[in-house]
């Protein structure tokens, strides 16, 4: 499986630092409200090791929202809560008046919105700072218990981006994971665009 060492993961944590600044933005706008995002922490996982990762109380019961992304590589892009921190989430989103036994009819639609603009930001500033193209297919929603995802089953042709994040709306602390699930010659090519990012920044 292939590595990080520690000038790629410092600065893969910065190029999605800048796209997870700007969909800050733009959820800032859409909840009429000041949204931060805290600089993800990032690590490199099998897909196997992903459910230890997660697994807990707070991640028995998930509501996530995908993206296929299509460039130099290929990557399902993930958006993963807790399902009562998604509900959190969509309370903020919404017509403070609505019922909290309503709010789940509304989760796929708020939560396909949400993920959206994280996942394309972070795909974007990526893009970005690389000099590439991507093209992105529509949101998905899902809700799962994390020991029947799909994404658990052990591949070992494929290898997780893992990204964790603190969201916080109006002082509401709500803990989330990007993922981006990747084909081994997927993530090589993500190296490679980062390997030649680096020798343009003269880092290398």
């Amino acid at each position: 499986m292939p590595q990080l060492d520690e000038l790629q993961r410092d600065a893969l944590g910065e190029l999605f630092n800048i796209g997870v600044g700007r969909a800050a933005h733009s959820l800032s706008q859409m909840v009429r409200d000041e949204v931060e995002l805290s600089a993800p922490v990032i690590a490199l996982v099998r897909t196997q090791e992903v459910a230890t990762t997660l697994l807990g109380a707070e991640f028995r019961e998930v509501s996530m929202v995908s993206i296929d992304f299509s460039g130099p590589f290929e990557a399902q892009a993930i958006l993963l809560f807790p399902e009562r921190n998604a509900l959190a989430i969509v309370s903020h989103m919404l017509d403070p008046d609505i019922p909290p036994e309503e709010l789940s009819e509304f989760e796929e639609e708020a939560m396909c919105e949400v993920g959206n603009i994280i996942l394309n930001a972070c795909i974007s500033a990526l893009a970005d700072e690389f000099g590439v193209e991507f093209s992105g297919g529509l949101p998905v929603h899902h809700f799962s218990d994390t020991e029947t995802l799909p994404l658990f089953d052990g591949n070992d042709e494929q290898v997780v981006l893992l990204l964790q994040i603190n969201l916080a709306i109006r002082q509401e602390q709500v803990e989330g994971h990007l993922l981006f699930l990747l084909s081994v010659s997927s993530m090589k090519s993500l190296l490679d665009c980062l390997q030649r990012y680096l020798v343009r920044l003269g880092v290398v």
